[in-house]
């Protein structure tokens, strides 16, 4: 009888032994881990993109055939189709970042934004609510 007790205690010590070696591998392992994490967290706060100064212009598209086609033209570099293709651009950058367009004052009629004041309010709604600041250069 006294040898079944004893190894009763015997296999419940191993078994506590085993549980606190496993406990210490994970400690090993989890800590770690944690650090890198944090580490990782704290170099994408540094890597946050500052805000960037743009200038928007637009342009007539030439061969576009019988009717009128227009781009909307960033710093002189990437073009968008279509407004929506702008604002889908402008989504990416850093909040803080300023959109200057200084449109001029002639038109040639069919301008999107430029001729309508509806298209125009809610374009600039749209930049407030992602954080750009739309700075529009009144003609003449």
């Amino acid at each position: 009888m006294s040898f079944v007790l004893i190894r009763g205690a015997v296999d419940r010590s191993i078994s506590r032994i085993a549980n606190n070696q496993r406990i210490k591998e994970m400690k090993r392992l989890l800590v770690p881990i944690i650090l890198g994490l944090m580490t990782l967290s704290a170099v994408a706060q540094d890597k946050k993109r500052d805000p960037e100064a743009l200038t928007l212009t637009q342009a007539m598209v030439a061969d576009s055939g019988a009717s009128r086609q227009y781009v909307f033209v960033i710093n002189g570099v990437v073009a968008f189709n279509t407004v929506d293709g702008l604002k889908k651009h402008l989504k990416n950058l850093p909040t803080g970042s300023t959109l200057t367009w200084a449109p001029g004052c002639v038109r040639r009629g069919g301008e999107p934004l430029l001729d309508s004041q509806a298209e125009m309010t809610k374009f600039k709604e749209f930049c407030d609510s992602i954080g750009i600041k739309f700075i529009l250069v009144p003609a003449g």
